[in-house]
């Protein structure tokens, strides 16, 4: 510590002039530069003029007292550190002194020593309590710069999802999303193929938070990209998951994805199920059917064997998929043999489908993703 750098300049308030510059001389000695005032008011025109990192307060002054000096000090220079000093051995007056925001209190006469050990430990503690608080501050920049990152990914995210409900020539879709937390692993997915034929997909990637989306865009953007072209469903997803392999294998993540290709003129739907298992079929008529065909999630076993299913929609049958976080708010779902909600069946739309299914995702926190999707033949 050197008074030279000017930052660790004290201020001596005392009204006993003889005492103070006993301290100032005393300070002096050991390095330490200081200035005196024998009132209040000296006192504030002092503190106007200079910046100090300590002030060594009396508490009984001529002209005021020491704590009000001391609370209007701490409201314009918090970086002070303060000391109160007093000639009456109290402990309710030293109470209220480090209530007020003093750093201690001591009874004169206080000698050269002590004195010089309370100076020390004050600026120690000032210059930890500085660094805490530019810590927390730079803390709390990167905390608010963080969530802003985290909010823009949230309505990135949310823009790459299609619009729900969504009508073609001869079919039906909507789905409903509620992520976890801000950014999801789950996405849900449709898009117009030649033929008059519509892409479904519903996928879940293991994880939350943004490595999970990151996978999440990638996968969407693989399926997309090997649907356009793909001679099958079953092709598409495995010209998708050599795309998506390097990226799982890095993360140690799979995925469970169920796939689909819908051509409303037929009803036909062929699709994959990798590891998903969550989907239904509702026959207009009241029936209840499981889809049979299912293999692994893609990036969890090194040889995965893709296992294409086809099943044909009548008019009036809904297809409904969904990810696991629906069976947090449905564990009547987890029973594969129990047919959906009976108010999920008469629903008009699918739409009104999906919004039933998840009602309450978004008036709770969700230990897991929750998406639905619908798909009805019309």
């Amino acid at each position: 510590m050197r008074a030279a750098d000017g930052l660790l300049r004290t201020l001596i308030v005392d009204d006993e002039e003889a005492l103070a510059k006993v301290m100032q001389r005393t300070l002096r000695s050991r390095g330490f530069e200081s200035d005196v005032a024998f009132s209040g008011a000296a006192a504030r025109e002092l503190i106007d003029s200079k910046e100090y990192a300590l002030a060594l307060l009396d508490v009984k002054l001529p002209d005021e007292s020491g704590y009000g000096l001391l609370g209007e000090l701490k409201a314009k220079h918090p970086d002070t550190a303060v000391v109160m000093i007093s000639g009456v051995d109290d402990p309710e007056l030293g109470k209220a002194a480090v209530e007020h925001g003093a750093y201690a209190y001591f009874v004169k006469p206080v000698g050269a020593t002590e004195l010089y050990l309370a100076v020390v430990n004050a600026f120690r503690r000032r210059s930890m309590e500085i660094d805490y608080r530019a810590n927390l501050q730079r803390l709390e920049s990167l905390v608010a710069e963080r969530t802003d990152q985290i909010d823009r990914a949230a309505k990135v995210q949310a823009a790459l999802l299609p619009l729900s409900p969504f009508t073609g020539e001869g079919f039906e879709v909507a789905a409903h999303f509620a992520p976890a937390r801000e950014i999801s692993g789950d996405f849900y997915d449709w898009y117009p193929l030649d033929g008059g034929r519509l892409a479904v997909t519903l996928g879940d990637v293991m994880g939350k938070g943004l490595p999970a989306a990151i996978l999440m865009a990638t996968v969407r953007a693989a399926l997309r990209s090997a649907s356009g072209h793909a001679a099958s469903v079953e092709q598409g997803v495995e010209q998708a998951a050599g795309v998506m392999a390097a990226a799982l294998e890095v993360n140690q993540a799979y995925v469970t994805l169920f796939h689909s290709i819908f051509d409303g003129a037929t009803g036909e739907l062929n699709y994959i199920d990798a590891g998903h298992g969550h989907a239904r079929l509702m026959r207009s008529g009241g029936g209840h059917e499981l889809l049979a065909q299912r293999g692994a999630p893609i990036g969890l076993l090194p040889d995965n064997t893709l296992v294409p299913g086809k099943v044909v929609l009548e008019p009036g049958d809904t297809l409904v998929v969904f990810s696991d976080g629906l069976l947090d708010l449905r564990p009547d779902l987890a029973t594969k043999d129990v047919p959906l909600p009976l108010a999920a069946r008469r629903a008009p739309t699918t739409q009104g489908i999906v919004d039933i299914l998840a009602a309450g995702s978004g008036e709770r926190d969700l230990p897991d993703d929750v998406t639905v999707l619908a798909l009805r033949r019309t």
